[in-house]
């Protein structure tokens, strides 16, 4: 009987650390999946991010564009005027008039610079932001098999010593002298 509690005692061990060993694998396993997901959901972030600054850039290039196209037409215009209205010195006019618009396309210009720096910011910000997502994943840590393998060596080795402790032989003493017979049982 006490063969069989040792034995049974060692196996639920040895089962014990087994299940041990698979259900932390299963959990590195579904970690591992969870961060393949996350950095999946994080590119794509990233890239939408990309793409709404890239956006962004074409209309900011389509805005100066425009603004350079208007106040080109404008420039002609206020030229064209002024000459036909035969209002003086035809270089004076066409320098002052040329002087004023000049000025709209540096301030065009200077727009244009500052919206390309803030996009350059954002991607800056769109990168940074991609890499704390991935920073922030949990690192995984798989189960040692080397651990498993001593779980159930200790098990065994308990196992055993239990065994033997149970079946070592016992003596008696004579219970009149008091000395051991010798008898074994």
């Amino acid at each position: 009987m006490c063969d069989a509690v040792s034995a049974i005692t060692a196996g639920l061990k040895i089962a014990t650390a087994v299940q041990g060993y698979r259900s932390q694998r299963a959990v590195a396993k579904g970690q591992e999946l969870a961060n393949a997901q996350t950095r999946k959901n994080s590119d794509q972030a990233y890239l939408n991010d990309l793409s709404k600054i890239d956006n962004e850039y074409v209309l900011a290039s389509r805005e100066r564009k425009v603004a350079d196209f208007k106040t080109s037409q404008e420039k002609i215009k206020k030229q064209s005027q002024a000459l036909n209205l035969n209002a003086g010195n035809g270089d004076k006019i066409i320098q002052d008039i040329a002087g004023t618009y000049d000025m709209s396309f540096l301030d065009t210009a200077r727009d244009y610079e500052t919206d390309v720096i803030k996009l350059m910011s954002q991607e800056r910000e769109a990168y940074a932001a991609q890499a704390r997502r991935y920073n922030s994943l949990p690192p995984v840590v798989m189960p040692s098999k080397t651990g498993l393998m001593l779980q159930v060596a200790t098990a065994g080795a308990e196992g055993y010593a239990m065994h033997k402790a149970l079946t070592k032989p016992k003596t008696t003493m004579d219970t009149y002298s008091g000395s051991d017979s010798g008898y074994r049982y």
